[in-house]
């Protein structure tokens, strides 16, 4: 084979190459979590709650950790404790009863203004018991 060919050889193979390599799909980077500590708290204690939430595809994102309490099968309904625009939102929760709260992580993406949230994702729930 000629010089001359097998550059035009290794060429055409780069080519090929990086034509397959653009076509192939971009993937955003998100992702959602949720802590509270202790995980076992007294009543009129204190529980600390930390979400975090981000999603690369998303300009506008708005991230709300919920609470509910009760116990399994007669639990109340998510309320909202606090919000992030950040990605990042803590708060200090004070157990008022006994039986169990758990707290989670919802991910809203919103418009610039922040308005017509969708919800994007939502974390798995963790749970605190509340003893006497």
């Amino acid at each position: 084979m000629k010089p001359g060919m097998k550059r035009l050889a290794v060429a055409g193979a780069l080519g090929v190459t990086s034509a397959a390599l653009a076509a192939s799909p971009a993937f955003a980077k998100s992702d959602i979590s949720i802590q509270a500590t202790p995980h076992t708290v007294h009543a009129g204690h204190v529980v600390k709650v930390h979400g975090q939430g981000d999603d690369d595809a998303e300009q506008y994102t708005l991230l709300v950790v919920q609470e509910r309490s009760g116990k399994p099968g007669h639990w109340g309904r998510w309320q909202a404790v606090t919000r992030s625009f950040n990605g990042d939102a803590r708060a200090n929760v004070k157990a008022t009863r006994t039986g169990e709260l758990q707290f989670r992580s919802v991910l809203y993406s919103t418009d610039k203004h922040h308005q017509h949230a969708k919800t994007d994702r939502t974390s798995t729930p963790v749970t605190v018991h509340v003893v006497r």
